[in-house]
């Protein structure tokens, strides 16, 4: 802040040469005194609407992130997507190399038909052997063995069923598909490349919900509760609009090297917002409408007790006033006081040395503006 320049132009001091002290003189000489006040050292106090929480930064991500893994180690033969475009979920995203998997897949269906060729051979064989038993034609074991045959010959059914859904799958497999409904945010190769099993393809992301993990001291827990109304800017480019969001769940363990606990919000994006961008703001933990409020630089920490003071200009004089405060509101550098001030009171915010209570003050340059209030 640029310091106030005072010119005292008369001082006229007269004590008693029986009497008077200190603090008499100091007095004789504010009544004394005139003081020339820059308009930029002063403030008029107003009306706002002040908000106190718990500062919360850091960067906006996605809530919803899925990379997704290529799901077999081959050559990547074609991708249906590029970054930035849209996907619904099951949508084909990407495609391997595939003619392995296609013959195991057409071998899998003629074992199947082959199975069940042999299943019904089999229940013609027990068909006829029930027959031939009940007339006695046959043995006991001959009826057992062929109805063994049919149980087999169903088995081996199965089995080849299984193995070819197992085969279609790995067919289908080789088409990778959106897991998820977003926004494709990452490619990470290319058709042609090898990718190696697990190995990511690409990355989907869903930006119509964004979630900012910050870290907060741990004697704001007390105030802090999931559903707690958050006020986020942005740090560049944001022109001053406000992101609303809110608490969504508190890390019920610190972070053992800071100590500190990771809260967790979820904002929803209503506008064009994107993953990392940095914001910075407050949960709201206090709010006050109508509050008179002045500038922070205006008030003054004075004595042992720190007492709040505020230096008024009031009838071409200086007015030292004790105050009360209330909610300080760090984004808009503003205060509430509770008692000593009124809404259009005119307070110095430069540099009070060399002022006293009732030095006569002259101010240089236009009026002074009232304290900005930009939340309202």
């Amino acid at each position: 802040m640029r310091a106030m320049r005072v010119l005292v132009l008369a001082v006229a001091v007269l004590v008693a040469a029986c009497g008077g002290d200190g603090r008499d003189a100091n007095a004789a000489a504010a009544q004394g005194a005139t003081a020339t006040i820059g308009a930029s050292d002063l403030a008029q106090a107003t009306t706002a609407t002040l908000r106190s929480g718990v500062p919360l930064s850091g960067a906006l991500e996605p809530k919803v992130q899925v990379v997704v893994g290529a799901p077999l180690a081959e050559q990547l033969v074609e991708m249906f997507v590029n970054e930035g475009d849209v996907v619904r979920q099951g949508q084909p995203l990407a495609r391997f190399r595939d003619d392995v998997l296609r013959v195991a897949a057409a071998s899998g269906r003629a074992d199947v038909a082959t199975a069940h060729a042999q299943v019904n051979v089999a229940v013609a064989e027990s068909t006829r052997a029930v027959a031939l038993f009940a007339e006695g034609a046959i043995a006991r074991r001959d009826h057992d063995n062929a109805m063994v045959s049919l149980e087999s010959a169903r088995a081996r059914l199965a089995l080849a069923e299984s193995q070819a859904a197992s085969a279609q799958d790995r067919l289908e497999m080789a088409t990778v598909r959106a897991p998820v409904t977003g926004i494709v945010s990452q490619r990470h190769a290319q058709a042609g490349d090898r990718v190696d099993f697990g190995k990511p393809v690409l990355t989907i992301v869903d930006n119509r919900t964004l979630q900012l993990e910050a870290s907060v001291e741990a004697r704001w827990l007390s105030g802090l509760r999931p559903g707690r109304e958050v006020r986020l800017t942005l740090a560049q480019g944001g022109a001053g609009d406000t992101i609303l969001g809110r608490i969504a769940r508190i890390n019920p363990v610190a972070d053992p090297a800071t100590r500190q606990v990771r809260v967790y919000v979820e904002v929803p994006n209503r506008g064009n917002l994107v993953g990392g961008l940095f914001v910075s703001g407050r949960a709201l933990l206090e709010q006050v409408q109508r509050a008179v409020a002045v500038p922070t630089a205006a008030v003054r920490l004075e004595g042992e007790e720190r007492t709040p003071v505020v230096y008024l200009v009031s009838g071409g004089r200086v007015v030292r006033r004790p105050v009360v405060l209330g909610v300080e509101d760090p984004d808009q550098a503003l205060v509430q006081v509770r008692s000593g001030v009124v809404p259009h009171d005119t307070v110095i915010v430069g540099q009070v040395d060399g002022l006293a209570d009732g030095t006569r003050v002259e101010v240089a340059g236009s009026a002074p503006a009232a304290a900005p209030a930009k939340r309202e």
